[in-house]
């Protein structure tokens, strides 16, 4: 009896686990394509202006605001996208990522490409 009652366990144990991994590839699968479903216009096609607005307690000349500004001109437009939406959106670098469609990882890499970027091409006009 004890037996049979150890393999009734076992069957419950193995179906019950089989029926949880089911559940979750299927839930998986779902939110995949919702997410996939649910982007209506193409990220290139909506660009954001990314317009220079510092508050800071400091003053910056106008010099400064033209070099800083044409320094971002200077930028790709997946550059100025990935600084838009880390910068002036406060996005993190998962949430950049799944938005554009790449890595983590290569989110971070852009930024900090961005960023060198960025900073010699200031280094320059100064």
């Amino acid at each position: 009896m004890g037996s049979k009652l150890g393999a009734c366990e076992a069957v419950e144990k193995g179906f019950s686990n089989y029926i949880k991994v089911c559940l979750k590839h299927a839930s998986r699968d779902y939110f995949k394509k919702l997410y996939r479903d649910s982007v209506l216009v193409p990220f290139d096609e909506c660009e954001p202006k990314i317009a220079i607005n510092i508050r800071t307690s400091t003053t910056i000349t106008f010099e400064d605001y033209a070099a800083l500004s044409q320094a971002i001109e200077s930028l790709s437009s997946s550059e100025k996208k990935v600084l838009y939406l880390k910068f002036f959106q406060d996005k993190t670098d998962k949430e950049v990522a799944q938005f554009i469609g790449v890595t983590r990882q290569a989110i971070t890499k852009s930024k900090s490409n961005v960023l060198v970027k960025l900073k010699s091409h200031l280094e320059v006009q100064s």
